[in-house]
């Protein structure tokens, strides 16, 4: 057997004896490989205290072995500790001064350092020093990567591409780093040509329909995506997706059918489940609605947006204990959600709770003092319970904020007509009316009275566009 291959099957019961000797505070034997492959184990878990303390172990127990030095040093760099990181590698550059791995590490240093033409001349060094030029085209791409660094990363892919055309790799690493600059028609060139290369290529044809999708190109991403299911029927992701496709296009019929298949081929999972039932709760079907949103919430208790989607099922029939209820239940879970809290709060204005309506529209103006369905709600509740001052004022600090939106124009002229201030009333309807004409009609949801006022209706006609 190979010593990799026994490395790899064994790892997890060193581990497990290095950490029981560490409790017993005994002493063990650990081949180097045995060493290398527990750091490795806690390095790829985030545990890089102990990945730390391991090197340290393994120093103790081969002083000569210089790869201790690089593997420290590549822990610190992951704990952002770059100049131990720094010193460790120049330790180590004493005894090997040509180990790539050891000019890879110090341009990643550098690079996070800011220090961009430093890390340049190691990454030089480590191409020029490799037997594995890809393998460290790919390691140089990836760190600028990590670093947000994509257009110096998309450089390294190309010359990837440049040097070896079939791989596919690249060309998906390509048009991620494109997609990240938003540089969608590059990333869909990028994947096109992969695509020429191999046209049953599913995995391309599927990252085609995500980047159609950003685009708002849902019919395209829909057919990249039947491209994905041509190819393989059971790729239940391209599915999943088309399903997202369809929704967006308010399809919600052929995305029940998708949202099913998946469900089928997959055996079900909560943002499955809460998709599906949030299809079902558009086309009207209810009861469905419940049962997969209640599904979703018992596969994971803690999705939010399935315990808001069963109170939105119950509010829809008008059961709104039954709605507050799973309501609170997902604000428990996500305190700052703006919907959750508004929609709570119109429950219990619903049921008359007024007071505690009243908390949550100034809770939701803490999170967000310019989020225009708080003051609309709130002084339409302060309108109804005869608090017409109060309403006033409101909708006055709402048009503090932004003057222009009209819904708050319109809101003005109800409560100030209803404050006999004519006057200052028809002003309001002259900027309303002025920003959006058509929008009048918000007028005689709340006062159908003012229909019956001469100069409202005479100032309405006035302002009628001439291709009305």
């Amino acid at each position: 057997m190979e010593g990799n291959d026994f490395l790899g099957e064994d790892v997890s019961s060193n581990v497990r004896r290095y950490e029981k000797m560490i409790r017993s505070k005994t002493q063990d034997y650990f081949d180097l490989d045995a060493i290398e492959g527990i750091i490795d184990f806690y390095i790829q878990h985030g545990r890089y205290k102990r990945a730390a303390d391991a090197v340290f172990y393994g120093q103790e127990l081969y002083p000569n072995h210089i790869n201790f030095l690089i593997k420290l040093a590549e822990v610190y760099l992951l704990q952002e500790k770059y100049n131990l990181a720094q010193a460790e590698l120049e330790k180590a550059e004493l005894y090997e001064p040509f180990n790539p791995d050891l000019f890879l590490l110090k341009g990643e240093v550098n690079l996070n350092l800011g220090m961009i033409e430093e890390a340049e001349f190691y990454f030089e060094r480590a191409l020029a020093h490799t037997d594995e030029r890809i393998d460290m085209l790919f390691e140089i791409a990836y760190v600028y990567d990590d670093c947000d660094l994509f257009l110096d990363a998309a450089k390294f892919f190309k010359t990837i591409i440049e040097e070896e055309p079939a791989l596919e790799q690249a060309y998906y690493e390509l048009a991620h780093c494109y997609d990240m600059l938003l540089q969608f028609d590059d990333a869909l060139a990028c994947l096109n040509i992969l695509i020429d290369i191999d046209p049953y290529n599913v995995g391309a044809w599927y990252n085609v329909g995500i980047i159609y999708g950003k685009l708002n190109k849902h019919l395209e991403a829909i057919d990249a995506f039947d491209y994905c299911l041509a190819i393989d029927e059971e790729y239940s992701i391209a599915r999943f997706n088309r399903a997202n496709a369809f929704v967006e296009l308010d399809r919600f019929e052929d995305a029940i059918i998708e949202y099913l298949e998946v469900i089928r081929i997959e055996g079900g999972d909560s943002i499955s489940y809460c998709n599906l039932a949030g299809c079902y709760e558009r086309t009207g079907n209810l009861d469905l609605a419940r049962d997969y949103y209640t599904k979703a919430a018992k596969n994971n208790p803690n999705l939010a947006e399935a315990w808001f989607g069963i109170g939105i099922t119950f509010q829809k029939e008008s059961l709104y204990p039954e709605a507050i209820a799973h309501f609170k239940r997902a604000v428990l879970l996500e305190p700052d959600n703006a919907e959750f809290l508004l929609v709570l709060a119109e429950s219990e204005y619903e049921i008359g709770a007024f007071k505690d309506a009243e908390e949550l529209y100034l809770r939701l103006l803490e999170i967000d003092p310019g989020m225009m369905e708080v003051y609309m709600d709130y002084s339409f509740m302060l309108y109804k319970l005869d608090r017409l001052v109060e309403a006033i004022e409101w909708v006055r600090k709402a048009l503090m904020l932004d003057n222009t939106c009209h819904q708050y124009h319109y809101r003005m002229v109800v409560f100030l007509y209803a404050a006999a201030k004519e006057k200052e009333a028809l002003t309001h309807l002259e900027i309303a009316l002025s920003l959006h004409y058509k929008d009048y009609f918000l007028l005689f949801e709340i006062a159908p009275e003012l229909r019956n006022v001469p100069i409202i209706m005479a100032m309405i006609d006035s302002h009628k566009p001439d291709s009305l």
